[in-house]
């Protein structure tokens, strides 16, 4: 996976958040790492069990300490990156749309029937939390972002990640809710959105979804043991 990132973004500013064993972590060949082993990270049924990054964010908030980065790209392992130009992909399209953190798949939700805000606002007190902490004049607003890939100015990032749950919610609501309550502005990447997506899996088609110009792609599951298939990242 190093390899492949290395053809892609500098290496000096990869951090790798791993949340796996202990000994694994250890045979990590990488200085920039950080072990979690938060229980709401280490979910199996992600959906329903509410998974989190907030124990996530606050170890790398901690990372960041003494540290000059101004942006957070965050990207899960099966979140695959293309190209030299990855970060600047980001950066750029933030500073276009004047935006404090940019994702795939942003969308309001709050009265639908989108299955993630239907399983949260029947938890007693959900609404009552955002309408106590916002600063923006519609209390009521919830918002969904596909957790994959997210790529945030520091100052968002770091006010989300010193943030606390008072009740467990599932990352793909809390993250984006949490951030425009706390006066932040998101922007969707519609481009990007065919791209980043639950299944199927894209290890087969990655050239593919490279040429149509994409930036990367989620999910690709297998590709790091050792498909022949896997094209070279872009020199």
């Amino acid at each position: 996976m190093l390899e492949w990132w290395r053809g892609c973004v500098p290496l000096e500013g990869v951090l790798i958040v791993a949340g796996g064993t202990r000994s694994d972590f250890d045979g990590i060949e990488h200085a920039q790492k950080v072990h979690v082993t938060d229980p709401r990270l280490h979910t199996l049924d992600h959906q329903r069990e509410l998974q989190s990054y907030t124990g996530t964010y606050a170890t790398i908030s901690q990372w960041l300490a003494g540290r000059d980065f101004t942006h957070v790209l965050f990207c899960e392992y099966d979140h695959l990156p293309f190209g030299p130009d990855f970060n600047q992909r980001y950066l750029d399209r933030l500073t276009t749309e004047d935006a404090d953190l940019i994702g795939c798949q942003l969308r309001r939700v709050d009265g639908t029937s989108d299955p993630h805000y239907l399983q949260h606002q029947a938890l007693p007190g959900f609404h009552e939390h955002w309408e106590k902490l916002t600063v923006r004049e519609d209390r009521r607003v919830i918002l969904s972002m596909f957790g994959s890939g997210t790529f945030w100015t520091r100052d968002a990032f770091e006010a989300v990640a010193a943030s606390r749950e008072s009740l467990p919610f599932y990352l793909e609501l809390y993250l984006p809710t949490l951030a425009h309550h706390l006066g932040y502005r998101l922007r969707d990447l519609p481009d990007q959105n065919p791209h980043v997506r639950v299944l199927p899996y894209l290890d087969d088609v990655v050239a593919e979804v490279r040429a149509t110009g994409a930036w990367g792609a989620h999910p690709v599951k297998y590709a790091w043991s050792g498909a022949t298939h896997l094209p070279a990242p872009l020199p």
